[in-house]
């Protein structure tokens, strides 16, 4: 449940912004970035997934490198709620799964190699199991198929963004004085006040976030879930933890095998964000494994 500070509690209604966004339904054209092959290439594209609060400008260098190393297309995209891509509820993974599916489709993709970090681990896997046969490859960053609590933070994160937006804030060392509330790192501090952008409306220069807040907030419940599906998706899976993350642990490994019985599993010492953190060798084992796959 999205916890409201008391600051925000006292705030008049007639101060709120809200965005307003659809109800149900249909997929999202999903916003994108494409790094493209250096040379011809006959290999499959890489579709690279964020996770929550994330954007396709945070893969930029790492799919900028992968387009290099592997001389493939790369590309990545916003999942609905977040970056560039539009407003729409619902936000679970099914939603989701059909946006990246869509997404597939109409850029007429031959079998993509799927890479997804947390949020976007769990799309890509639902992905994977809805149309086996689109995937030639799954790479889950720092995530398994399962229910669970959330490790961080994120209704306070939320909270406190929707702070920054009530309080005017023009100043990015006050939003993240107020964002150190809630989280003593910097890095991640950073990587949330992506979704804040300068106004030019209004108070010019106060942040506003560029994603839905509220929707994202009601829909944290969402995030933790795992809905059980009676489907195996064969392909190369490759699993990367981080080892100081709390996410994938042996409980989920029969998970795992259950749903991707020709799995691997690669460790770096890393929290959740293991592509942020150790981005080199992170990149050394995605490209090994799909060299190892596809020739």
């Amino acid at each position: 449940m999205l916890i409201i500070s008391r600051q925000l509690r006292n705030v008049p209604k007639q101060l709120c912004r809200h965005r307003w966004y659809s109800e149900q339904g249909s997929t999202v054209d999903l916003a994108f970035t494409k790094n493209s092959a250096p040379a011809a290439s006959s290999g499959p594209p890489l579709v690279v997934l964020h996770g929550l609060f994330g954007s396709k400008q945070n893969w930029g260098a790492i799919s900028r490198r992968l387009s290099q190393e592997l001389n493939r297309d790369i590309y990545s995209v916003d999942q609905r709620n977040h970056g560039d891509s539009p407003h729409k509820a619902p936000h679970t993974y099914e939603a989701m799964a059909r946006d990246l599916l869509n997404f597939i489709s109409s850029h007429k993709m031959e079998r993509p190699v799927l890479v997804g970090h947390s949020m976007g681990g769990k799309v890509a896997m639902r992905a994977a199991l809805e149309q086996p046969d689109l995937v030639s490859l799954l790479i889950v960053d720092d995530m398994v198929p399962v229910s669970f609590g959330l490790h961080h933070d994120f209704a306070s994160y939320i909270d406190k963004m929707k702070e920054i937006e009530v309080c005017d804030v023009t100043s990015q060392k006050l939003a993240d004085e107020m964002l150190r509330k809630v989280e003593p790192d910097v890095s991640v501090r950073q990587f949330l006040l992506t979704n804040m952008k300068k106004s030019r409306d209004g108070v010019k220069g106060a942040y506003r976030s560029r994603i839905p807040l509220s929707l994202l907030g009601d829909s944290l419940e969402n995030m933790m879930m795992w809905e059980n599906v009676d489907r195996v998706y064969e392909g190369p899976t490759l699993f990367i933890a981080g080892t100081r993350s709390p996410y994938v642990q042996e409980h989920a490994y029969p998970a795992m095998k259950r749903y991707f019985p020709n799995y691997q599993l690669e460790e770096l010492d890393t929290g959740h964000w293991v592509h942020a953190e150790k981005p080199q060798e992170f990149m050394g084992i995605v490209v090994d494994f799909i060299r190892a796959h596809q020739h």
